[in-house]
């Protein structure tokens, strides 16, 4: 036709400052057929799939788009609608169930960076948005609740150099990632993480596991967490305003990495060398047995171990102590509860092992006092803030009078002088704040309900800023409000929801 023919030549003749024609479709979904849908194809085709899904509720990995004579199949994320023999009137025809149209919002949207810090501080008192379940995903979205509390990472995925257009599928997570949590940031109700969701599975395909009913299968929240900042290292590699990598490669090991120093002393032999040596882990591990109550017993057992390997002075295998301490502290510090295991049923006519969960209580506060964990000058470091605080807190009047008492060859009064000749420049670590005692505080808290790691449920649970009392439960797309005793008690027993990970923050 003659307007036809107009379009194209509009389309063939504009220049980079020129609009892209727009077509109004006929789409026929189920029984319904909306007339005039405007599409525009040079917003791309993940546009177009949510454009269909604010006007059906079908969610885009649910749709399946097809148009004859415009593409082959169903519609493909990556198809270019651009330069596509689009007409008005095309017939474009859908499949999919609805889960409902999302509502608008009734007021204009505005974006969190072109807020004040005020006015950011009233928008944290909206009810955060939650993340959908797309089948079996509540791992994910528990873990993704966490990190989004965690400011210098959401500045990472700002300023990293990534666009995901050369079809690795580790950068297309990475800026699914932080296009995410801008989708969360404009919503006041809960988000669909589709395009997430789709590259992590490809990423990761261990997480695109399927159960023989053939829905996806439960994953491992730990597991999920290691993985994603694996990929992440990979790709956030530009530091922000408010953090610098200072030695470390990347905004990964630079927040959340643990400096560790380890000794490995033979134990049934005194001539044998001892070997020392360092690692950089992410997280903390507590590991539980019956005598466990606290997580800090539960962390000091998992820094110490014993393991048998060859001892060159004996000829033979013998028994190692493997003894780890932290020399470096990160700005976040993750520590997660060890209460999967693989119990072998050798017995069993149906297989030789079945997952089982630690359901015991383990005790955890909102503060974490990492002191013990710390190697000697680390502990030197920390010792003088330590040491002011508590004249402060008892007087100084009383603290000199226990001096004065003490005996000069006391071992306690030797050790603290030894530690009193720490550096004063010292740090502590990259982006803790001056005058750090070792003092944590906990922000964030991933919990699982069940028996097992492959099955259950997991809920994120988020301290609010600037609220000293209040957190948010995120149970996948519910997002509801709770206070700090209702954190304490996921400590566990029973099959409540009990504490996975904990993440916790170098406390001011």
């Amino acid at each position: 036709s003659r307007r036809r023919q107009q379009r194209r030549q509009q389309a063939a003749s504009s220049d980079s400052s020129s609009t892209m024609p727009t077509f109004g479709i006929k789409l026929k979904w189920n029984k319904q057929v909306f007339e005039n849908v405007e599409v525009d194809p040079s917003k791309g085709a993940q546009a177009f799939k949510e454009q269909l899904y604010q006007l059906t509720g079908v969610p885009p990995e649910r749709q399946k788009v097809m148009a004859k004579g415009l593409w082959k199949g169903t519609l493909k994320d990556d198809q270019e609608l651009t330069g596509l023999d689009w007409t008005d009137g095309v017939l474009v025809a859908m499949m999919g169930s609805s889960t409902g149209i999302p509502k608008p919002p009734t007021e204009k949207t505005v974006f969190v960076e072109d807020l004040s810090t005020s006015e950011k501080q009233k928008v944290a008192a909206v009810d955060p948005p939650g993340l959908v379940n797309l089948g079996n995903t509540c791992y994910m979205n528990a873990t993704v609740q966490c990190l989004r509390a965690v400011p210098e990472f959401r500045e990472a995925l700002e300023v990293a150099p990534i666009t995901g257009a050369g079809g690795d599928t580790a950068e297309a997570m990475t800026v699914a990632l932080r296009d995410l949590y801008k989708d969360m940031d404009r919503s006041d109700e809960y988000v669909t993480p589709s395009r997430f969701v789709q590259t992590m599975r490809l990423t990761f395909p261990q997480f695109a596991q399927t159960t023989p009913k053939g829905g996806f299968a439960q994953q491992d929240a730990d597991e999920f967490f290691n993985e994603l900042l694996s990929v992440m290292s990979s790709f956030l590699v530009e530091q922000g305003k408010e953090f610098k990598f200072e030695g470390k490669r990347n905004a990964v090991e630079a927040l959340f990495g643990i400096d560790m120093s380890t000794e490995m002393r033979c134990i049934e032999s005194d001539d044998e060398p001892v070997t020392r040596g360092t690692d950089l882990q992410r997280r903390l591990q507590c590991n539980i047995t019956s005598d466990t109550v606290t997580l800090e017993q539960g962390i000091q057992l998992g820094l110490e171990s014993e393991l048998e390997k060859n001892a060159s002075t004996l000829g033979r295998n013998a028994l190692f102590k493997q003894t780890r301490r932290i020399r470096k502290l990160p700005k976040y510090l993750t520590v997660q509860e060890n209460r999967f295991f693989w119990k072998r049923t050798p017995e069993s006519r149906d297989h030789q092992g079945v997952n089982c969960k630690i359901l015991k209580s383990v005790k955890f506060s909102t503060t974490l006092d990492i002191f013990d964990f710390c190697d000697e000058e680390l502990q030197k470091v920390l010792k003088g803030p330590r040491d002011e605080h508590l004249r402060d807190k008892m007087g100084r009047k009383q603290a000199a009078k226990d001096g004065d008492a003490m005996e000069e060859d006391d071992e306690e009064l030797q050790a603290a002088l030894r530690m009193s000749m720490a550096d004063p420049d010292a740090s502590a670590g990259i982006g803790i704040p001056p005058g750090f005692r070792g003092i944590y505080e906990l922000f964030g808290v991933v919990t699982h309900k069940g028996r097992a790691s492959d099955s259950g449920h997991y809920i994120g649970w988020v301290k609010q800023d600037g609220k000293e009392d209040d957190w948010v439960c995120f149970d996948d797309e519910t997002a509801s409000h709770c206070k700090t005793e209702d954190i304490l008690l996921l400590s566990g027993g029973g099959d409540r929801s009990m504490c996975y990970l904990c993440f916790y923050r170098a406390k001011e």
